[in-house]
């Protein structure tokens, strides 16, 4: 060991000192750009000059000038010495720098200087020279620094013999290297890759359906479908993917996404109504509606309902029955309480028909007078309908007791088009509740019209009375003088 030393030491010292003739301490140029002026290998990224300093020389430095090419300048790690690249004037590195040199005897950790112009140390990195054996080796030491170094200074602090073929700085002032990390001239971005389907692809560039910010550049996903950037059509969905999106028509709807039209199930033979109702294509889908809704049948909405039976629509078009109950003849029954008396009216043409029930005290329950209390004799008018076919309930609810005797009923055609005439009459069913009797049921139809509150028979829009709470009923128009 010490006979190899030895003959490394006199190696180095008669290369650097007898060879070049300078002294120990003095710090000498070799191919350098020693002047301010830019150099005339202007975009090169390896070094354009190289100076020596330290206690020990450097053997042959101008060799690790320029690209890599196998030959290299020597030095000892020991007692200080250090091999000192100029990048050159105006090729300042702005990024990491790769270090190129021969296969050692034992893997060394070197400390990297990155200097300003005044030599002044910006930071320092390490250079892991781990490769051993024949050949040439390469590795990469980390900057990240904002401010551009002009020098690297090389030292190794072990008894070892480097030899550097040449260093490159990844990027460099004015100039950009795709994939170091470091944004430059003419890039969108640098995630420290090549590669496409990240946000920044292999040239880097920002790719659509994303932004990318920082250095080394963190891309996101832009969810047009939240940012209203999105073409999707109103009757489409628009789901989210890495970079863009889809869109993708909704049920009831076929085409592209972008452009969705509503599919006629009616007309395609898709839609499933039952016998005897019509088929009624909506936006996006279908109705399937009764041919005609005939008394004692409602219209209630879109659906024709037997209100004495149906339990979201018990009496009257709306009227749900409470949890526990059920619809019987127009009552909600079951579970305490129920409707004493009950009379509602529809009618077969749509407009305003106004229902009139006069009680045994002569008070008149209608849509001026709907009650309850004591001006209705705790009757109450529930709706007043004015543009349908009904329902119209004059009912007495749980609390309420009506008055035992004789009730007249009219129907008046307070406003239909055409207007009611023999020629043009207004049918009409109506039904009579009473607990624990059958149901009564009047028909027939108004040809006059009439408004107001007088109901007697024989009056024009008389229908009919009843007696409560039991009794035999008559319908109009019996013993009334022509």
């Amino acid at each position: 060991m010490t006979r190899w030393l030895s003959a490394a030491l006199a190696f180095v010292v008669v290369g650097a000192f007898g060879a070049c003739g300078a002294s120990p301490d003095e710090e000498v140029f070799f191919d350098a750009e020693t002047s301010n002026e830019v150099s005339a290998f202007a975009g090169d990224p390896y070094a354009n000059a190289a100076l020596q300093d330290g206690l020990l020389g450097v053997n042959n430095p101008q060799n690790a000038v320029g690209a890599p090419n196998g030959t290299v300048a020597t030095f000892l790690g020991l007692l200080g010495a250090s091999l000192t690249l100029d990048m050159g004037v105006g090729e300042e590195g702005t990024g990491p720098l790769r270090i190129y040199y021969q296969g050692l005897n034992v893997a060394v950790v070197a400390q990297v200087e990155f200097l300003r112009a005044d030599r002044s140390i910006i930071s320092t990195g390490q250079a892991q020279l781990l490769d051993l054996g024949l050949g040439s080796h390469s590795t990469i030491v980390a900057f990240s620094n904002a401010t551009p170094y002009r020098y690297v200074r090389l030292r190794a602090g072990v008894l070892v013999l480097l030899q550097i073929d040449a260093v490159e700085a990844t990027s460099m002032v004015g100039t950009a290297v795709c994939g170091d990390g470091m944004v430059g001239t003419g890039e969108g971005c640098d995630d420290g890759n090549r590669m496409a389907g990240d946000g920044c692809s292999a040239q880097c560039a920002v790719e659509p359906g994303y932004t990318c910010q920082g250095q080394p550049s963190v891309c996101q996903d832009v969810n047009e479908c939240t940012n209203g950037t999105a073409q999707c059509s109103p009757n489409a969905y628009c789901t989210n993917t890495p970079g863009s999106y889809t869109c993708t028509c909704k049920p009831g709807y076929m085409g592209d996404g972008w452009t969705c039209t509503d599919i006629d199930e009616c007309a395609n033979g898709t839609a499933h109504c039952p016998p005897g109702e019509t088929c009624v294509n909506t936006p996006g889908s279908y109705t399937c509606q009764p041919a005609t809704c005939a008394p004692p049948r409602v219209q209630c909405g879109s659906q024709c309902v037997d209100t004495s039976s149906d339990e979201h629509n018990c009496g009257g078009c709306g009227n749900v029955c409470a949890a526990g109950k059920t619809c019987t003849a127009g009552v909600c029954t079951g579970g305490g309480g129920g409707i004493a008396l009950q009379v509602t009216a529809t009618w077969g043409r749509d407009g305003d028909a106004d229902l009139v029930v006069r009680t045994p005290t002569g008070k008149i329950i209608y849509y001026d007078n709907s009650g309850p209390g004591p001006s209705t004799d705790g009757g109450e008018l529930e709706q007043d309908v004015t543009n349908r076919r009904g329902p119209e309930n004059v009912v007495w609810n749980p609390g309420y007791t009506p008055p035992n005797g004789t009730y007249d009923i009219c129907l008046k055609a307070a406003g239909f088009s055409p207007t009611a005439s023999s020629e043009n009459p207004v049918p009409y069913s109506v039904t009579v509740k009473r607990a624990g009797q059958a149901d009564q049921v009047f028909t027939g139809a108004v040809t006059t019209p009439d408004v107001g509150a007088a109901c007697y028979p024989c009056h024009p829009s008389y229908i009919g009375s009843i007696t409560y709470p039991t009794g035999l009923s008559s319908g109009g128009g019996t013993n009334c003088p022509l």
